[in-house]
């Protein structure tokens, strides 16, 4: 029976090996790798000959540069103000496509998640001619009312606010899916007590379904957040993170400083250090998550 149960261990070990070897080359190894380089003076002209161990120099560069603090600074304030929008609009959505009031929820659903399962890229290209300053149809729209056109992508300012308009675009349906599915789970009971101890819409709302939905609501949040800190494909594809590199949110910083400089020892102590703020980040969201449980 031993050597019978030594045979079998042996034989599920070579069933996993294919699975350790994959996830090695594909997840482990670049990790690896980009820590080595990160300690490294690796760039453009040197990355074949083989870069020169410089030890944490890139780290005190980071830690210096004012570039990278200043794209850490407008990530928080994009957070910071995307995250709140996308709950809201996916929170009243998913309200209202809970009341009985409203009709033909077969087709008005399917349609709102239409952003969710539409390419995002190509919906960011098509918001991005849609802000054109000269034939964009938001633009025309403003002159047809009697407004001046704005000049979205061009102004640091108009820019953060069409990046917010998108992210909203594509992340309500998931946040609105998500509260919905959670609504759906509440019993009617509940609200028939409510009812008949006289609550109106507002109380039912505040008494019973935001208790019964909010760890489902606080998950997607946390979702929802950490995309925000690790937004890229939007302000890349509307504007590069400009105008002249004023938006560029981490990501877009740290891809132009290894791909557009070519100074990827840098880049890479630079994504190490996003990826750790990262992981604080979520720790947090965690901590907040249980402390609401107890």
């Amino acid at each position: 029976m031993k050597r019978e149960s030594l045979w079998h261990t042996r034989k599920a070990y070579w069933y996993i090996i294919p699975s350790l070897s994959l996830f090695f080359f594909f997840f482990l190894y670049p990790i690896i790798y980009t820590v080595y380089i990160s300690a490294t003076n690796a760039n453009f002209f040197n990355i074949m000959k083989g870069p020169t161990f410089v030890g944490v120099e890139n780290y005190e560069t980071l830690l210096f540069e004012k570039d990278f603090f200043y794209s850490l600074i407008r990530t928080v304030l994009f957070m910071l103000t995307s995250v709140p929008l996308k709950v809201l609009a996916g929170l009243l959505l998913a309200i209202l496509f809970s009341s009985p009031l409203v009709k033909a929820k077969r087709i008005l659903m399917p349609l709102a998640l239409i952003p969710w399962a539409a390419p995002w890229f190509f919906s960011v290209l098509i918001w991005r001619g849609m802000f054109n300053v000269d034939f964009g149809i938001i633009n025309k729209m403003l002159i047809s009312i009697g407004l001046s056109p704005i000049n979205w992508l061009n102004n640091a300012g108009n820019a953060f606010i069409a990046y917010n308009i998108v992210e909203v675009y594509l992340t309500y349906p998931f946040m609105m899916a998500t509260i919905f599915s959670a609504i759906q789970s509440v019993p009617p009971d509940l609200y028939e007590s409510a009812i008949m101890d006289g609550a109106g819409s507002w109380a039912k709302f505040r008494h019973v379904t935001l208790p019964l939905v909010k760890k489902p609501l606080f998950w997607a949040t946390i979702m929802t957040g950490i995309a925000s800190y690790l937004i890229f494909g939007v302000p890349f594809l509307l504007n590069s993170g400009g105008p002249a590199g004023e938006n560029e949110f981490l990501l877009v910083y740290g891809y132009k400083e290894a791909f557009n400089l070519g100074r990827y020892g840098y880049a890479a102590a630079f994504m190490i250090l996003v990826f750790i703020l990262l992981a604080i980040l979520v720790f947090t969201f965690l901590k907040l998550t249980k402390m609401m449980e107890e």
